[in-house]
């Protein structure tokens, strides 16, 4: 081919697309990463949050000997911050204490918190209400798996003592011939109570002397 007078020889431009394949890959590896770290943040801040929610104690909360309960009679509008998010959180909260109880411990009636590998025995009385039960959970707030598939008894499956109003509920990880709440395999376990429709009596007497006891006995 013959070059034209006065005019430079054409010069081939070399492009690296290897090169700009890696630079690219790794602009594009930085921000999976930012974006990664980002919603981990997010998680693991809202992972806080809820914990300190749920472990945080306002002053709607009040202690009954070793159980806690919420004043949910309480108006929202001048409540703190916490209740408002305690009652986000535990939508049924947001219910009045005439339609609802609940009450939670995870200790014994010693104050000791409840070690699932020993056992207790949790004894009470019938509880003055339309209908009530008493639930383990595990470390995490979930029914506990057991070979016999119990997770609750309850006003009517709760075997009573000879006067047909006492009863005792063995919490232990070992199986037990009656009234046996499993609370095997968890690292740690608490205990809800769920009062619905109590009685006017018992919403205004809500004692220590009312609620079930929790002694370890091994």
């Amino acid at each position: 081919m013959k070059r034209i007078a006065g005019l430079a020889p054409e010069k081939k431009i070399h492009i690296n697309t290897k090169s700009i394949k890696m630079a690219l890959n790794q602009k594009i590896k930085k921000i999976g990463l930012g974006v990664a770290l980002i919603i981990l943040a997010i998680v693991f801040g809202s992972a806080v949050g809820v914990y300190n929610i749920k472990s945080g104690k306002s002053d709607s909360q009040r202690s009954i000997g070793n159980w806690q309960t919420v004043d949910k009679d309480k108006d929202l509008s001048s409540a703190d911050l916490l209740t408002i998010a305690q009652v986000a959180v535990y939508g049924p909260y947001a219910l009045t204490k005439k339609e609802v109880i609940y009450l939670s411990t995870s200790t014994d009636s010693e104050g000791n918190e409840l070690d699932p590998k020993s056992d207790y025995i949790i004894s009470g009385k019938k509880l003055d209400a339309k209908y009530w039960s008493i639930t383990a959970y595990d470390e995490n707030g979930f029914l506990i798996k057991n070979p016999i598939n119990k997770y609750s008894y309850n006003l009517e499956d709760v075997k009573y003592e000879a006067d047909s109003t006492s009863y005792k509920i063995n919490l232990s990880g070992t199986e037990k011939t009656e009234n046996w709440l499993p609370i095997n395999d968890v690292k740690k376990t608490s205990l809800i109570i769920r009062l619905y429709l109590p009685s006017e009596k018992l919403r205004d007497n809500l004692t220590v002397e009312t609620l079930p006891t929790i002694q370890k006995i091994k």
